[in-house]
């Protein structure tokens, strides 16, 4: 009984240990960014990049234990924090609002996204279990954490929040071609979901606007089946950036190009 009573404390001392989270120091003089999706690809490379010039960063993931990249990131910066957050969870949301309930955060960049199984959004081999999947995080999630945060980024100095679109979700790009249903209507209410928020928050200084990051190699773009060129994650995160520290009140609720250009939708 001995025994078995020490290996249930040592695993349960283990896992605390495993999911406390990095301790981190926000430095109230410096802007916070928070990201979803931040364990690899865009994500990653968007932590990394606003946490090398002296940003805040709210990283969060699913799997921070599984996000080895990330926990790097961390421990080379000790302004990165990281927060176990899956945007299909009303219960992971709250608590991590909860947590920075009176944090201002200046940008909140939805990030988190999925393709889908390209088989499963063909038209004749349909599974709408996996519409759900793959709206319940493009949409859905989107949505779901832009609200959680919004008292945050309204206390905030630069008031914006940023969701990564793509001319996919546009009728002017996404009825081009056949086939990917599933991450066009994703893509396509994300836009709309955005853009309607963006007239709610109009009176109190938000900026909600979509940026298009380009044909980005990464495990997303993989998923697709897109095999023509691309850029690196590093160069597109760069971009995207830029794009967002130029962000005016006359690109609120629009479809941004990551080189700058409006895109109709």
């Amino acid at each position: 009984v001995i025994v078995a009573f020490r290996t249930c404390l040592c695993s349960a001392l283990l896992t605390l240990f495993i999911l406390t989270p990095i301790e981190a120091a926000l430095n109230p003089d410096s802007p916070t960014i928070l990201i979803t999706g931040s364990n690899r690809g865009l994500g990653l490379e968007f932590a990394r990049q606003y946490a090398a010039t002296g940003w805040n960063v709210i990283a969060t993931c699913r799997n921070p234990r599984a996000a080895d990249a990330l926990q790097s990131l961390a421990s080379e910066y000790n302004q990165v924090a990281i927060e176990e957050l899956d945007v299909t969870s009303d219960s992971d949301v709250r608590l991590v609002a909860a947590a920075y309930r009176g944090q201002p955060i200046d940008v909140l960049l939805n990030n988190a996204g999925i393709y889908g199984t390209l088989e499963k959004q063909t038209l004749g081999t349909f599974d709408f279990e996996e519409l759900k999947r793959v709206f319940d995080v493009n949409t859905i999630g989107a949505l779901r954490v832009s609200e959680a945060f919004l008292d945050n980024v309204a206390a905030s100095n630069q008031k914006k929040i940023v969701s990564l679109g793509g001319g996919m979700g546009t009728m002017t790009i996404g009825q081009m071609f056949g086939g990917h249903y599933f991450m066009k209507m994703s893509k396509a209410a994300h836009l709309s979901a955005m853009g309607t928020m963006q007239k709610d928050v109009d009176n109190t200084g938000i900026i909600v606007t979509m940026i298009s990051p380009g044909r980005v190699d990464t495990q997303l773009m993989r998923d697709s089946g897109w095999t023509g060129k691309s850029i690196s994650a590093e160069k597109s995160a760069s971009l995207v950036i830029a794009r967002i520290a130029a962000l005016e009140p006359e690109m609120k609720g629009r479809l941004v190009m990551y080189n700058g250009a409006i895109m109709p939708w």
